[in-house]
C-alpha cells in the first residue's frame, strides 16, 4: 500500500502518527542520503555517525516540508539532510567537542607541576627534557612533530596543515601517539 504513495501523501500519513509511513519515507531515500554522507568527515566520528547525521537531516524534512512553497520534497531532502551533516561536522571541529573516549590529559600522567618558582620551573624543565627524550625515542619524526602540534594547542585542521596532512589523519597519529606514549609509562618509562 504504501510503495504506492506520493512524498506528500507518506508524509500527510507521518504528520497525523502513522508508524509505518516514515520507513517507507527512508527506504525511497536511503541512497540519497548515502551519497550525500560519502563526501564528509567526522572528526573522532566514524561513517555511521554521519548517516545518523542524515537521516536525522531527512526526519527533519519530513517534519517540516511544507509542499506550498514551491521546492520539490527531493530538493528540500537535499538541504536539509545536508544541512545536517555539515552542522555536526563543524560542531565535531569545535575544540569544546574533540574527542574524548581515550583521552587522557599527559601532564596529569607524567605527574608534571605548574612552575610557580624557579625550582619547579627547574624541575619541570628538567622533566619536560625527559619526556622529550622518551617520546622522541617511541615516536616517529612525524608523530612527534603532531604531539608537539597538539600540545601547543592546535586543532586537528591546524595540525593537519602544519603536517600536509588531513585533520583525520592528525587525528589517527594522535591516537598512536596516546597509545604508545601510555605503554611507555605503563613500563615505568620518563
Amino acid at each position: 500500500m504504501y510503495k504506492e504513495l506520493t512524498d506528500n501523501q507518506l508524509i500527510a500519513l507521518h504528520l497525523q502518527g502513522d508508524d509505518e509511513a516514515f520507513p517507507e519515507i527512508m527506504e525511497r531515500y536511503k541512497e540519497l542520503v548515502k551519497s550525500i554522507s560519502r563526501s564528509y568527515f567526522l572528526v573522532g566520528g566514524d561513517n555511521d555517525d554521519i548517516l545518523q547525521e542524515g537521516f536525522l537531516g531527512l526526519l527533519k524534512a519530513v517534519n517540516t516540508f511544507d509542499g506550498e512553497r514551491g521546492a520539490s520534497f527531493k530538493t528540500f531532502v537535499y538541504r536539509c539532510v545536508s544541512s545536517s551533516i555539515q552542522n555536526a561536522v563543524k560542531k565535531s571541529r569545535s575544540r569544546g567537542n574533540m574527542p574524548l573516549n581515550d583521552s587522557v590529559e599527559l601532564s596529569d600522567e607524567l605527574k608534571l607541576v605548574s612552575p610557580f618558582n624557579p625550582e619547579e620551573m627547574l624541575i619541570v624543565g628538567e622533566e619536560g627534557r625527559v619526556f622529550e627524550e622518551g617520546a622522541n625515542a617511541v615516536l616517529s619524526e612525524l608523530e612527534f612533530k603532531i604531539l608537539k602540534y597538539f600540545l601547543a594547542g592546535m586543532t586537528y585542521e591546524e595540525i593537519g596543515k602544519m603536517t600536509g596532512k588531513s585533520a583525520k589523519s592528525a587525528d589517527n597519529a594522535l591516537q598512536r601517539i596516546k597509545k604508545k606514549l601510555m605503554k611507555k609509562i605503563s613500563e615505568g618509562g620518563f
